[in-house]
């Protein structure tokens, strides 16, 4: 392990194998087991610990001390392990989950661009045609005979479908990427889509927000994970909570952190569905959170129902 001979490792101190810049440590280390009367105890529970190879090439190891008294004497047992295939395997685990979060980011943001240019396109081009062709209708209804009860009849049928395709591509686009959240920034943008929610659901929504100013300053991405954990987590209360009222708080606790909360009445969640990483459309909601160096926790409300609390850091995220 050390790259020696076992007589030269033989009657040799501890220290010998390890890095210098350690050995001080270690030995204040042995010194103060010593005295705790503890007969074993693993090492580096906090840290990786390092040994050196006879040729210097450090590597890492894992330890364990025991010590026993031996007519009087301290006697100290020292058990090394070389860890090093297990730690390039954390290492390498760690990088491709690392890897796997910012693809998981850039395929979110790909997705936010898509939805971006599809809702614009329906605003701008589908949405323009569409009061063109409303116009032109009124335009006709006018000019229409006025004792031909079935022309319009017709023209009423037509304006009526009208309405509800322009109303429908409205509903659609804003889905897809409110242009509100991009143009008056996110205060407006959650404020719409809990609106429209209580009117689609019947549950009622009370939202308790800091200054417009201040969250109309959030990050691009910052502002989209926020709109869009907040939709997801309202999808998720429809199908899943069979709520009556829910209680929303966006604050910027500070400059360096933002946290969105939001608190519903409904049947709450178990430990069981709490293990679930999917469990309540979690998932999504961790990736967008955890690229943005944020934590989300998802618990059992004060009062019941379930509890949604997401922490997003300004400074991490301005720096993705």
């Amino acid at each position: 392990m050390f790259g020696c001979s076992r007589n030269d490792a033989l009657g040799a101190p501890v220290s010998r194998f390890m890095p210098e810049r350690f050995r001080a440590a270690h030995a204040a280390h042995v010194e103060a087991f010593g005295r705790t009367g503890t007969t074993n105890r693993r090492m580096g529970d906090t840290t990786t610990l390092w040994a050196v190879r006879s040729d210097g090439r450090e590597f890492p190891i894992e330890a364990s001390i025991s010590q026993t008294n031996v007519d009087g004497r301290h006697l100290y047992t020292v058990i090394l392990r070389d860890v090093t295939r297990r730690k390039e395997a954390e290492d390498a685990l760690h990088r491709s989950q690392q890897e796997l979060r910012e693809l998981s980011a850039r395929v979110l943001q790909a997705r936010e661009d898509e939805k971006t240019h599809i809702a614009r396109e329906l605003h701008d081009e589908l949405g323009q045609s569409l009061t063109a062709m409303k116009m032109d209708l009124a335009w006709l209804r006018e000019r229409l005979p006025a004792d031909d009860a079935e022309l319009a009849s017709k023209a009423q049928g037509m304006n009526a479908t009208l309405d509800a395709t322009v109303a429908a591509t409205r509903r659609i686009s804003a889905d897809l990427r409110p242009l509100m959240l991009d143009d008056l920034g996110l205060p407006d943008a959650a404020e719409w889509l809990i609106e429209e929610f209580s009117q689609r659901s019947g549950i009622q929504c009370r939202l308790d927000m800091d200054d417009a100013d201040k969250l109309i300053s959030l990050p691009g991405p910052v502002a989209t994970a926020l709109y869009r954990i907040l939709q997801e987590s309202l999808t998720n209360i429809t199908r899943h909570a069979g709520a009556n009222r829910v209680e929303i708080e966006l604050r910027q606790r500070t400059d360096d952190n933002v946290n969105l909360t939001v608190q519903d009445d409904g049947r709450g969640i178990t430990e069981a569905d709490r293990a679930k990483p999917t469990s309540f459309g979690l998932r999504g909601i961790r990736e967008r959170v955890h690229y943005l160096g944020g934590n989300v926790e998802i618990a059992p409300g004060q009062a019941g129902g379930t509890r949604l609390t997401v922490n997003i850091p300004l400074a991490k995220s301005a720096a993705r």
